[in-house]
C-alpha cells in the first residue's frame, strides 16, 4: 500500500530535485557544454518562466487527457490536468504544495509535496545549472536506451539530490532519476526526455516519459511551449 500510494501521488508529476552552488572541474566543463547545447548562457539566463500545453497518458489511472503547466523560476509551478473521467491540479509556491481534485484543493506534505518539488527541479534544468540554484558532481559513465551518457549528481540548496544523465555526444539531458523514501520503503523515480526542438532559441523536450521504479506511469507529449509568458501571481495561489 505504501508503494501504491507513492505511485498514485506521483501520477503525472514525475520529476526530480535540482542543484546548489559549485562544480568539480569535470562537472563544470560538462555543465558548460549542456548550457551551450540548450541555447547558450545569454539566452538561458533570460528565461524567467515557461508554459507548456499538451496531452498526457497516465497508465496507473488508465486514463488520458489535456495537460497544462507553468513554471516560474522563483520556485513556483502550476500543473492542470483534465482527464476523461477526472481532473487534477497541483500548485507549488514558496515551498508549499497544494493538490486539487473534484473542485477541492488542499495543502499536501510528505510524498505528494516531494513529488511537486521533484517536478519543479527537474523542469528547471538546465537553468538551475546556470544561476547557482544547483551544484553538480560528475559521477560516472552509463548508457540510456543504448546511447552513452555522462551522469551528474545535482544537489539543490536544500540538499535534495538527483542524478542527471547527459548524452555524451550532443549534451542533451535525456534522463533524471532519484530516490523517494516512504517509511521503510523506497522507490526510484525517473523521467526520460526526447523529441527535442528549439523554441525561441531554447532547446526543449516535447516528450517526457515518467517511471516509478521500472514501471512506466505516464507519457506527456507537449504541443506548444511559450517562453516568458505573462504570468499572473494568482495562478500560484490555491
Amino acid at each position: 500500500m505504501v508503494m501504491r500510494s507513492l505511485v498514485v501521488a506521483l501520477l503525472s508529476a514525475a520529476a526530480f530535485i535540482a542543484p546548489g552552488a559549485g562544480y568539480t572541474a569535470d562537472a563544470g566543463m560538462l555543465v558548460e557544454k549542456v548550457i551551450e547545447a540548450y541555447g547558450g548562457k545569454s539566452r538561458l539566463s533570460a528565461v524567467a518562466a515557461i508554459s507548456a500545453e499538451g496531452r498526457i497518458t497516465a497508465f496507473v489511472r488508465g486514463d488520458e487527457g489535456t495537460y497544462r503547466r507553468t513554471l516560474r523560476r522563483d520556485g513556483s509551478l502550476f500543473v492542470d490536468i483534465v482527464y476523461r473521467r477526472s481532473s487534477e491540479r497541483r500548485i507549488l509556491q514558496s515551498n508549499k504544495g497544494y493538490r486539487g481534485t473534484g473542485g477541492k484543493i488542499e495543502q499536501v506534505s510528505g510524498p505528494r509535496l516531494q513529488a511537486m518539488v521533484y517536478q519543479y527541479n527537474e523542469l528547471d534544468l538546465p537553468y538551475g545549472l546556470l544561476d547557482g540554484s544547483c551544484s553538480a558532481t560528475e559521477l560516472r559513465g552509463d548508457t540510456v536506451n543504448g546511447d552513452a551518457v555522462r551522469v551528474l549528481r545535482c544537489t539543490d540548496r536544500a540538499g535534495n539530490r538527483m542524478e542527471v544523465f547527459v548524452n555524451a555526444e550532443n549534451y542533451r539531458i535525456v534522463k533524471c532519476e532519484g530516490i523517494f523514501a516512504v517509511g521503510t520503503e523506497s522507490t526510484s523515480l525517473s523521467a526520460e526526455f526526447g523529441d527535442f526542438r528549439t523554441v525561441d532559441g531554447v532547446l526543449l523536450a516535447f516528450r517526457i516519459v515518467n517511471y516509478a521504479g521500472d514501471r512506466k506511469i505516464s507519457v506527456t507529449t507537449i504541443d506548444q511551449y511559450l517562453i516568458n509568458p505573462s504570468v499572473d501571481d494568482a495562478l500560484f495561489r490555491p
